[in-house]
């Protein structure tokens, strides 16, 4: 793999990424390329050329991973970064208007202002189960609404064509666990992991997936910066001589979720935990409270799991 050394500044480089075409802001100079494999190519080569150069897009449902997958090829740091965020500096800044170039124009300054952290690739068998996961999640929310109005059809033939989606849904699930299961198991390193991970009690099948496939970093990062990773860390609400509740917010969604509901286990059978939320429920704290305590706690335990199987030594 090339490697560009970054000894210059960074130059935040935004793009703004569609299905068919690549608009990227050089330095104040608007540029078109086809999000094809040779527009990539011009792309990446222009982006080379200029010291510093730090790509930056929005998540696009996927049109954007043939660009960064690219750029770490290159050695070329590259963020993608949350569209709501570079949507709340255009409503700070006044921003009304959108178009491509004004997008792109907008990611360069979201780039410069907020300095967001280049991604790392994954390794294959990571990126295989991110996207088997990725997929499982869709056909839960599927699954899921099937379910909730399949009971309410009228019709005879509308309810057995949905009966009959329902099957094929549950089918399809069992197919993406096998597949993920299997998967993990070809992989030395993370069958380790998984099987370490489902020791603590409240982990389970699920839950070991679900953070290998969408926490890569679970083991590489220190308590504080984990638990803000998955929008654990508890956020000040204080003004003036007031000093409000704290309260959760951002990180990732899927990721809370599922310790939650392990927590709500762990709460219940862990040895360790169950004492802590006793505690904090006789203390006063509220249901809410003590979970998002174990769940905060639960996962700082994970994390530092996997940091003792990859003998990585974290500051903090």
């Amino acid at each position: 793999m090339n490697t560009i050394l970054q000894s210059n500044p960074p130059v935040h480089i935004g793009v703004d990424v569609a299905k068919a075409e690549l608009v990227a802001d050089l330095q104040g100079t608007i540029k078109r390329y086809p999000n094809t494999p040779a527009g990539i190519a011009r792309l990446t080569r222009a982006a080379a050329n200029l010291p510093g150069a730090h790509l930056v897009c929005e998540a696009t449902a996927g049109y954007e991973k043939a660009l960064v997958a690219a750029a770490w090829k290159l050695g070329i740091p590259v963020s993608t970064v949350p569209p709501q965020r570079v949507r709340q500096l255009a409503k700070v800044l006044g921003l009304h208007a959108k178009s491509d170039p004004i997008d792109a124009s907008l990611i360069s300054r979201f780039g410069a202002t907020a300095l967001p952290k280049p991604s790392s690739p994954k390794a294959e068998t990571r990126a295989k189960l991110d996207s088997l996961m990725r997929f499982r999640d869709e056909l839960m929310d599927s699954l899921k609404r099937e379910n909730c109005r399949h009971e309410h059809h009228d019709h005879a033939l509308v309810r057995k064509l949905a009966k009959a989606r329902i099957a094929r849904l549950q089918k399809d699930i069992a197919e993406l666990d096998r597949a993920a299961a299997d998967l993990i198991a070809s992989d030395a390193e993370l069958a380790r992991a998984d099987a370490k991970l489902r020791e603590v009690t409240g982990v389970g099948d699920q839950s070991s997936r679900v953070l290998l496939a969408f926490m890569p970093e679970l083991g590489t990062l220190n308590r504080r910066q984990i638990a803000s990773l998955a929008g654990l860390a508890p956020f000040d609400r204080d003004s003036g001589t007031t000093t409000g509740k704290r309260f959760i917010r951002a990180g990732r969604g899927n990721i809370r979720s599922t310790l939650h509901m392990a927590a709500i286990s762990a709460a219940r059978f862990n040895p360790v935990l169950r004492p802590v939320y006793l505690h904090l429920r006789k203390a006063g704290k509220p249901f809410k409270v003590a979970i998002v305590a174990i769940t905060r706690k639960l996962l700082i335990h994970l994390n530092s799991i996997m940091t003792k199987i990859l003998q990585i030594p974290l500051a903090g």
